[in-house]
């Protein structure tokens, strides 16, 4: 073991896992080492859950009860054959009855009971779950934003046209002009920006999250200054791998016509970022915030922007720098690699360079898009950043998540191969780093058109209220990265149920958000309680481990969309709805 690893120490001892090992290293009897372990889980199980019975939806908790409970069923198990056999043998010497019958069912009931009872249905668990652990209105960690926890959601069945097909059939992609109602986003983003700031105008509310920001940083409440830079990133993955050649001679557009067996043509149309409420950013940073066009930067550092969001952008803002990382043609800005690596994953096994403009960005905007993933279950912000680092793609962070796709054998979809709680998640260094995540002024999802059933699939229609099989027609805002998240989680968790059926492009992966463990990373973010043992997330390699990164829970139900904040509690989160009949009222 190297300097390295042993300075990294669990941030609080885990006195029940620690009996465990030294159990199982005193090479004891399996008979008794279960009545030892389950003994000490009822002990701490009652200890937890009786000065606070909310606490029975923590995972320390969870993960004793199937020991304590098979232990309570061992007991009661040899406690019935103990009293039947007594019962029999004072029954046996008499004339054959009933009571003898009965006697003799129930001896072999407890019996198998009792051959049943081992900890192998505790290690089988994790098998069989799905979808979230904690329960509903159990928040932990600590909310950030000027409104600590505020989460908006806007949403308008007018800003998209339900006709939409989203084929290359008259170019009726859900990204073509006609699809879209710009004005009608322009109102929402401008609504919600209003809303996360705080304040009764744009100007004011920019201001004011400038100002959230630096003192959050920096510790210092002073607004944007003048020189200072803003990057937007953007989701905009396939233009990365589904761009032929030819495209990219032509500005990287969306071909008009694509041929038979061209593989960009499958993955035309995928759920990514539309010009739209990246337009109106621009609009808002540039006549609301006083931000200079040519300080502001958009892009996917991993890939190329698409042709037909650059035209949509450079129309009105043409001195706003569009960065790719190939080229300069098309009024592209070059990017470059940072000379060393910024971002060091808290597992010791890597670490990545990051491209100049985020090293020098005083200000992040990320603008993720709201859909599944085949991977990690979610596509949101956290994973929006898989196109950060420098190298060709990110299959080198797949492993940290809760379906990874391994080299030597394809994907087995929607098995959770790597599934469950307390288990080192990529996604939290993302969120912690002071180039990314920490330096990030506003979280926005793009959810106008909700994602199919993974990252490659086009946008369907949501089942779920409000949506009601149409496009769903929202736009989700924060200054609190964990808990937009939570929030995107519960809508997608509860639309991909396995139980909507989607259209058939969209049907082999239902379940994707339901997998266990898909918000370990939330957890994880939300309070170091929650940190798999031996890790210390430290992305910034500055040798003190991350505070909470925001607060995570999950709402009441999918009817009332409540969280703890909407039923009037101090913690948690709050969800503010445009309109405000969206989510119930009160408790």
């Amino acid at each position: 073991m190297n300097s390295e690893e042993k300075s990294v120490k669990p941030l609080r001892k885990n006195w029940y896992r620690n009996i465990q090992f030294w159990l199982k290293n005193r090479k004891l009897p399996d008979k008794v080492l279960l009545i030892l372990l389950g003994i000490v889980s009822t002990i701490w199980f009652f200890c937890r859950v009786i000065p606070k019975p909310s606490r029975a939806a923590y995972p320390c908790v969870r993960a004793v009860a199937p020991f304590m409970s098979g232990f309570v069923i061992y007991l009661l198990s040899l406690g019935g054959i103990s009293l039947t056999i007594r019962k029999f043998s004072d029954n046996i010497r008499k004339p054959f009855s009933v009571t003898t019958v009965i006697l003799i069912f129930i001896l072999f009931l407890f019996t198998g009971i009792n051959i049943s009872s081992d900890t192998s249905f505790a290690s089988s668990q994790e098998k069989v779950l799905k979808g979230p652990q904690d329960g509903a209105n159990t928040p932990f960690g600590k909310a950030r934003g000027i409104k600590p926890g505020v989460v908006v959601w806007a949403w308008n069945p007018e800003a998209t046209n339900e006709n939409c097909k989203n084929t290359i059939e008259n170019y009726d992609w859900f990204f073509s002009p006609a699809n879209t109602d710009s004005k009608v986003v322009g109102t929402m983003v401008s609504d919600a920006i209003i809303k996360v700031g705080g304040n009764s105008d744009l100007p004011k509310s920019w201001d004011a999250l400038f100002k959230q920001h630096n003192k959050t940083v920096h510790g210092k409440k002073r607004g944007y200054t003048e020189g200072e830079k803003v990057f937007i990133k953007i989701n905009q993955g396939t233009a990365s791998w589904a761009l032929s050649k030819e495209d990219q001679n032509n500005g990287y557009a969306v071909p008009r016509e694509i041929k038979q067996g061209q593989r960009r043509g499958r993955f035309t149309g995928a759920t990514e970022t539309s010009p739209y409420i990246v337009l109106e950013l621009l609009r808002e940073l540039v006549n609301n915030a006083g931000v200079r066009q040519e300080d502001i930067y958009v892009g996917d550092p991993i890939a190329h922007i698409f042709g037909h969001n650059y035209e949509a952008w450079h129309s009105e803002f043409p001195n706003v720098k569009y960065i790719d990382k190939f080229s300069e043609q098309f009024s592209r800005t070059l990017i470059r690699p940072t000379e060393k690596e910024l971002l060091f994953y808290s597992d010791k096994k890597q670490a990545d360079k990051l491209f100049d403009i985020i090293e020098q960005a005083n200000y992040m905007i990320n603008v993720a898009s709201l859909k599944p993933h085949g991977s990690a279950g979610i596509s949101l912000t956290s994973k929006n950043h898989f196109g950060s680092h420098t190298r060709r793609s990110a299959s080198h962070l797949h492993y940290a998540l809760v379906a990874p796709l391994w080299e030597e054998s394809p994907r087995q979809v929607g098995k959770a191969s790597n599934g469950g709680y307390r288990k080192y998640r990529v996604l939290v260094d993302l969120m912690g780093s002071k180039y990314l995540g920490q330096n990030t002024m506003l979280f926005i999802v793009d959810g106008l058109y909700g994602g199919g059933s993974d990252e490659t699939k086009g946008p369907v229609k949501y089942y779920m209220a409000p949506f009601n099989n149409d496009w769903s027609n929202s736009i989700f805002m924060s200054q609190d990265q964990v808990a937009l998240e939570s929030v995107c989680y519960d809508f997608l968790r509860s639309e991909w149920n396995g139980i909507n059926e989607h259209n058939a492009a969209n049907s082999v992966f239902e379940e994707g958000p339901n997998m266990y463990g898909v918000d370990d990373h939330l957890h994880q973010a939300a309070d170091s309680s929650n940190w798999p043992e031996g890790i210390a997330y430290d992305p910034d390699k500055s040798g003190r481990p991350l505070k909470s990164l925001g607060v995570h829970e999950h709402w009441n139900n999918m009817a009332d969309k409540q969280y703890s904040g909407n039923l009037g509690r101090k913690d948690g989160i709050t969800l503010v709805s445009i309109p405000d009949t969206l989510v119930k009222r009160g408790i």
